[in-house]
């Protein structure tokens, strides 16, 4: 039998990737060698001509050639560096570093950045790589006294400063570091020389400028620290350890807020981690711990070595009074290596005060080698010492302390207290008294010495000692009232203070002390009156405003309530508190917009306020927005709260959780909520309607059941019973349908601010396939509830089956707005941006979706597959995974992640998880094909036949599978007859061309080329042009004699640029054969 010239090889990737997946790229170049060295040269040029944009994109260039080049790696991350482009600089640098280990530049990089950013550990591995490499390099020595430095062993940076300047004399990097150490160790005059000299040898180094900047503040000189600092920004502007000094030195003066601002201001390309972790620090100092928490918790569950970020977060967490939270950072701040040593003792702290005084005497234990620790070292030692009940050893290590450190307020006040807990009253005031010699108007002393008083010599001590202070020290009268107090001296108090006011009648402290002992007495009238004439003299006390609005709300005046309250807003415009007092005020008047409006402002300034959470998530549940509502939640589920009140937040979160797509939580939430409070008719309802969603209609009517015998005449209860009957039908039933929209529109009548009837009467309509009815019943409830996310989303959608793209994309946009992460909003712009063929706007969409909610399955499985269309085939298969990880049992994510694996030529990979589909699918001859053609590309013969074998098994009459068995048989084996009965029988059961092309190739093998002839020229006709399928024509009419026609799709096939080298090989011989 003669047999074609065809080399042996699988069938078309083409037409198989049109069927079941996108495409594989193929492509390459003539000249890879010369086409890197081109693209290297050129972004070497544009690079040292500062036109970074074209350096990038050639460096680019260079490595879609070779994905592998190191120093492509490597140049491209310095182009990203010039542009400012930190963390894009280093992933490149760390590329470059994996691709070629001794790569000495690429290591230096990465220990400055990891050395910038305070990643201590990272930066001893590439600081040991440098010295490894080259064991005199001047820089590696310079990085390495740096980092001591930086970890407080100032001893190991002098030797290592010093050693790198033996190695390259003037180096400035060294000088300026030598500057900061002998700044830090008190030596002005030879820190300023260091500094000097660094600017002599390099005069744009702002380093050198920011340390004269520092020790200028240093000497109180801020005018010549603001040049200095300046000059430093002006010669580099995007130095971010230069910006955060000047930050520190806005702070410094009591100016957060600008601090904050200058450091807002860089570009995000040009920051890295240090930025956002010192912008938290001082929002720990502004009392907005949620906004530090917000900032840095994204880069804590990175992982990332960086003492700072768990510190600040364990601060604010702190101060946020979550405590487990706060230990669970500082945990993980004590698992890296090299922490700082004044990061261990605010560890050691914040371990002290969550009530962990074990825990806190480990990490100062841990310091103990450490020499010229700080005054906060033995008085945080102290203080764990007497949470330890070992007030001896609080006394001991305070002596100890106080002969290094004599005078020292702090550790003397806290020995006075460590006597106390011991109580030894007697020493405890023979040290305020020696405070007291040298600060005798020290206000902590003299509450002290009173409270010893009274221990050694009695009440009328204390009372007296206090009462003389306060005649020469004013700020103490309050001291002295508050002891008549406690003493039970109620009378005598009240005396005193108004015989205190009438020689100090300015004096606004002990007016309010007087005007606390009224209420405290019961006598309002007079209280009231004290608080006014507070106010005639100083109108923006805000303790007397907050009092007088307390006094109104308790006698329910809530005009003159809700008065008060405005007024202290006007004073304390961040008060959270204030905004919630407002707002129970306002639903007292029964102003529910306006009180929402309060709720919402309280948010703002404390995210965790618990009256303004309940209320504002209500409204958002009402408005559709469950996912806002979680958050906001999530923060009360811990809470000690009452029964009723728990009830109450579980049902919200409950409802909150089926809006946001999780019903399980759902589900459990309502249950519970039913189970704490079952009086409730509201929460059964809400329970019957969950049901009622997931089709459990039994379990739906009993709760219905419970919600009406808590609660006989409610007619939605009645109108929802109703709709339940329409919704458990088997199919549609229009009467039904007409029934409920019937009750609903009579229950609309009488009742037309609740919009739940009208919500019903809307889906009715759209059951029974009249949008143009229940549209202008949305737009009835957007009327009255203009953000009613629902109502918008209904619309929406009705105007998007009516082709009105723009419009329905518009409501999209509205809803997005105003709540940026809802996920049916999202769906419907991915919607709208599909049906536009905006691929690319639909990824980026979806993308911020994933990033904020990575836990949201469909929206990530719909950016799986826009990155597959978009051809960003690395950024699929990590989403996949992500999925899979949590769900590992979702067939479309792992189907996803195969088609991914086998776009990048990962064929071993896509096997794998399309074997475990295929396992587990019914119907599995698809999957089983495309594994044939992923063993076929990743040259596996064996798998392709045992994949082949497998489908061919599973749907034996399957045009596919008939065919693709017949083209592996006539392209690997002789069984050219078998071949032939397989491919006639898919022609017989499908007529498509591609497999009258695989009846013409078994044709064409087995010699029998006139026969093949007429199954080409049907798929020709049939306009088919696939390359390969003209290449086997080509051959054929080559073979039956017809040059002519040869020549012409053969030289078409090789046009195509898609015939494999084999193929054009044979192409080109056919072609020389003919003359061509």
């Amino acid at each position: 039998m003669t047999t074609s010239c065809f080399p042996i090889r699988g069938f078309r990737t083409t037409i198989l990737a049109a069927l079941f997946f996108s495409a594989l790229l193929t492509g390459c170049s003539k000249s890879p060698a010369e086409l890197q060295k081109k693209y290297q040269g050129l972004g070497e040029h544009y690079l040292a001509e500062g036109k970074l944009n074209e350096a990038v994109i050639e460096f680019q260039n260079l490595l879609k050639i070779n994905p592998k080049s190191a120093i492509g790696h490597y140049d491209l991350g310095q182009a990203y560096h010039k542009k400012g482009w930190i963390i894009e600089s280093v992933i490149q640098d760390r590329e470059a570093t994996k691709l070629d280990p001794l790569m000495l530049p690429a290591h230096i990089a990465l220990a400055e950045y990891a050395i910038n950013s305070g990643q201590w550990s990272p930066a001893k591995d590439e600081i040991a790589a440098i010295l490894k490499i080259d064991p005199r390099n001047a820089e590696g020595y310079a990085l390495a006294g740096q980092r001591m430095l930086g970890l407080g062993r100032e001893k190991e940076a002098d030797q290592d400063l010093k050693h790198a300047l033996s190695i390259k004399p003037g180096y400035a990097r060294a000088l300026v570091a030598l500057g900061d150490l002998k700044r830090k160790q008190g030596q002005p005059k030879e820190a300023r020389s260091y500094y000097k000299q660094a600017l002599q040898a390099n005069p744009s180094i702002g380093r050198a400028l920011t340390g004269l900047g520092m020790l200028a503040q240093s000497e109180n000189n801020s005018v010549l620290a603001r040049e200095e600092f300046r000059k430093s920004l002006k010669v580099d502007p995007y130095n971010l350890r230069s910006r955060i000094v000047y930050a520190n030195f806005l702070a410094s003066g009591g100016h957060l807020h600008k601090a904050i601002s200058a450091l807002e201001a860089i570009p995000a390309k040009k920051s890295d981690v240090r930025i956002p972790v010192k912008i938290a620090e001082y929002e720990t100092l502004l009392g907005e711990n949620q906004k530090a928490i917000n900032l840095l918790l994204p880069l804590a569950q990175q992982k990332l070595q960086i003492p700072d970020i768990n510190f600040v977060l364990a601060k604010a967490y702190e101060q946020s009074g979550k405590k487990e939270d706060a230990l669970q950072m500082v945990n993980g701040l004590l698992s890296m290596g090299s922490v700082p040593p004044i990061i261990k003792i605010g560890a050691a702290r914040i371990e002290l005060f969550e009530g962990k005084p074990q825990e806190a005497s480990t990490i100062l234990q841990s310091l103990a080698p450490v020499p010229d620790l700080p005054p906060t070292y033995p008085l945080t030692q102290s203080q764990v010492a007497l949470a330890l009940k070992r007030p001896d050893q609080a006394v001991s290590i305070l002596t100890h302390a106080l002969s290094r450190y004599p005078g020292n307020i702090d550790l003397q006040l806290s020995l006075a207290d460590a006597r106390m807990s011991a109580k030894q009253w007697k020493p405890a005031l023979t040290i305020i008294n020696e405070v007291l010699s040298d600060h005798p108007e020290n206000i902590p002393a003299i509450q002290r010495k009173g409270f010893l008083l009274g221990k050694t010599s009695g009440a009328s001590a204390q009372i007296g000692f206090l009462q003389r202070e306060a005649a020469s020290v004013p700020s103490v009268e309050p001291l002295y009232l508050q002891s008549l107090l406690a003493n039970k001296r109620p009378g005598k108090a009240l005396a005193a203070a108004r015989g205190y006011l009438k020689d100090h009648p300015e004096n606004t402290n002990v007016r309010l002390f007087l005007a606390n002992i009224y209420l405290r007495e019961g006598k309002l009238s007079e209280a009231k009156g004290t608080y006014k004439t507070i106010l005639a003299a100083d109108p923006k006390n805000l303790p007397a405003v907050l009092s007088l609005a307390s006094i109104a709300m308790t006698q329910k005046n809530y005009t003159e309530a809700e008065s008060n309250f405005r007024r202290a807003l006007t004073l304390s415009p961040d008060n959270s508190g204030l905004y919630s007092a407002l707002g129970e005020v306002l639903l007292a008047e029964k102003q529910r917009d306006a009180a929402n409006k309060a709720f919402h402002s309280a948010l703002i300034f404390n995210p965790e306020n618990p009256a303004a959470i309940l209320e504002v998530s209500k409204s958002e549940i009402l408005s559709g927005q469950g996912q806002e509502a979680l958050s906001r939640l999530s923060a009360l589920l811990k809470s000690p709260l009452t029964k009723e009140r728990k009830a109450e937040v579980e049902w919200l979160w409950g409802l909150a959780n089926e809006q946001a797509g999780d019903p399980a939580k759902a589900k459990k939430a309502l249950v519970l909520a039913t189970s704490l409070d079952p009086g409730n008719p509201g929460y059964h309802a809400s329970l019957g309607d969950f049901w009622a969603d997931h089709s459990r209609w039994e379990d739906a009517r009993n709760e219905y059941r419970k919600s009406l015998a808590l609660q006989p005449d409610n007619p939605v209860l009645e109108l929802k019973k109703t709709w339940l009957s329409v919704q458990s039908s088997r199919k549609p039933d229009p009467a039904r349908i007409r029934k409920v929209i019937a009750l609903a529109e009579t229950y609309r009548a009488t009742h037309p601010a609740d919009i739940s009837a009208t919500m019903l009467e809307a889906q009715g309509e759209l059951l029974l396939n009249k949008p143009e009815k229940a549209l202008p019943l949305f737009d009835a409830i957007l009327s009255s509830h203009p953000d009613n996310t629902g109502a918008r989303l209904g619309k929406a959608g009705i105007l998007l089956s009516q082709g009105k793209t723009e419009e329905a994309k518009n409501l999209g946009t509205t809803i997005l707005a105003d709540h940026p992460d809802n996920l049916a909003a999202n769906l419907l712009m991915a919607r709208i941006d599909q049906k536009n063929n905006d691929f690319t706007d639909e990824a980026d969409r979806l993308e911020k979706l994933h990033q904020k909610h990575p836990d949201w399955i469909q929206p990530s499985l719909t950016l799986v597959a826009v990155d597959l269309k978009l051809k960003r085939f690395r950024e699929a298969e990590s989403i996949a995974d992500s999925i899979l990880s949590v769900k590992p049992g979702l067939y479309n994510a792992r189907f996803l992640k195969a088609q991914a694996e086998l776009d990048m030529a990962d064929y071993r990979g896509a096997l794998r998880n399309l074997s475990a589909l295929a396992k587990a699918n019914k119907k599995p001859a698809p999957l089983y094909l495309i594994m044939s053609v992923a063993a076929m590309k990743e040259g596996d013969t064996q798998e392709e036949k045992h994949a082949l074998d497998k489908a061919f098994h599973a749907a034996p009459d399957d045009p596919m599978v008939l065919n693709n068995m017949a083209f592996f048989l006539a392209s690997h084996t002789t069984h050219y007859a078998k071949a032939l009965e397989y491919a006639k029988k898919a022609a017989s059961i499908d007529k498509h061309p591609y497999i009258q092309d695989t009846v013409g190739y078994v044709l064409f093998r087995m010699g029998r080329f006139s026969q093949a002839q007429s199954y080409f020229e049907s798929a020709w006709n049939a306009h088919f042009r696939d390359p390969e399928f003209l290449y086997h024509m080509g051959m054929n009419e080559w073979k039956i004699g017809q040059p002519q026609k040869a020549r012409t799709i053969l030289k078409r096939a090789l046009d195509s640029g898609k015939l494999t080298p084999e193929e054009e090989r044979d192409s080109r011989q056919a072609l020389g054969a003919m003359g061509a």
